[in-house]
């Protein structure tokens, strides 16, 4: 058995918290459902994290990590830069949504994007980690878009005001989908986004 002090007992609390929090929300989950998932008592939470929110934080931290290790690295090594590397991104992100979505029965949309919609104005520390996790997937769009601008596939623009458009585009798609219960709507509608940029 698993120390209550251990490093894979934080590591499984915080893979617990990555799960409820995207499937049902901050509020909506409780200290009791992260330990129960876990296998471990609100002893060992607390000997890590000083409050639920601490743990929030790691939790989203740890799914940043894992989405750029995942995804975001992968597509934007990817050559030919570009508009094809924004189609990757767009396929990647749709895989993941149906994969979500068969495990959880439920279209999840976005860990950040709902977690900023629920708690933005309720913890300023949260907050904070959310805008820098966004501007960190703006830092990617925005390569992608300059080398498109480089390449000839779209005309030179402010390649900063078009990633942080894109990224609201997919991110409004990923809310409609949730709300509509249907990932395919992030398929649809992102893809005409993508398109539009051509």
């Amino acid at each position: 058995m698993t120390e209550p002090t251990s490093p894979l007992t934080r590591t499984r609390l915080v893979q617990a918290a990555k799960e409820l929090l995207w499937a049902r929300s901050f509020q909506g989950t409780s200290v009791d459902e992260i330990c129960s998932r876990a296998g471990a008592g609100k002893g060992s939470l607390y000997h890590f994290f000083p409050s639920k929110i601490d743990l929030a934080i790691a939790a989203i931290e740890a799914s940043w990590a894992d989405a750029k290790a995942g995804t975001f690295e992968p597509v934007f090594s990817s050559e030919p830069g570009g508009l094809e590397q924004l189609r990757r991104l767009l396929d990647a992100v749709d895989r993941l949504q149906l994969q979500a979505s068969r495990k959880s029965g439920a279209c999840l949309g976005c860990p950040f994007g709902g977690l900023g919609q629920e708690m933005a104005h309720q913890d300023e520390r949260l907050r904070a980690t959310l805008v820098r996790i966004f501007d960190a997937h703006c830092d990617y769009l925005e390569r992608a878009i300059a080398a498109a601008v480089e390449r000839g596939e779209i005309p030179p623009c402010d390649t900063r005001r078009k990633a942080e458009a894109v990224f609201a585009l997919f991110e409004g798609a990923l809310l409609i989908a949730k709300v509509a219960n249907d990932p395919a709507r992030f398929r649809d509608l992102a893809g005409a986004a993508v398109a539009g940029l051509a």
